[in-house]
């Protein structure tokens, strides 16, 4: 029986680039951490306390958000005395939206060949 990941173009789930867009797509499922992402790119450097004055969501809410988005490097924390100001990395948001518009367009390529093939049988 042959392996099903070594077959090419099938089962890429320990693709290094597959585990960044599962990575990131976990990271973007969650409504808070897409108002954040909003809100820091309308205001760049902002605080947490900057943050919780716009959604309505706990001061603890939004720090634990925050680390998520900062893990998974979609923004940026630079600590300034006692305050963290938080910014999107705008290199890492490009790079993980071209990544997903390909892999979306892959997977509507494959559907479209599919279901093309199904229709001729």
């Amino acid at each position: 029986m042959s392996d099903p990941e070594s077959t090419t173009g099938c089962c890429r789930a320990k693709d290094p680039e597959v585990q960044r867009l599962a990575e990131l797509f976990r990271a973007l499922s969650h409504p808070a951490r897409l108002g954040i992402l909003e809100e820091l790119a309308r205001r760049p450097d902002a605080c947490c306390g900057d943050i919780v004055d716009c959604l309505p969501l706990a001061q603890s809410t939004v720090s634990q958000h925050l680390q998520v988005l900062k893990e998974t490097g979609l923004i940026t924390c630079e600590a300034r005395g006692r305050t963290c100001r938080y910014s999107l990395d705008l290199a890492t948001v490009t790079g993980d939206l071209t990544a997903a518009a390909a892999l979306l367009a892959r997977l509507a390529s494959l559907a479209g060949a599919s279901a093309s093939a199904s229709e001729k049988d």
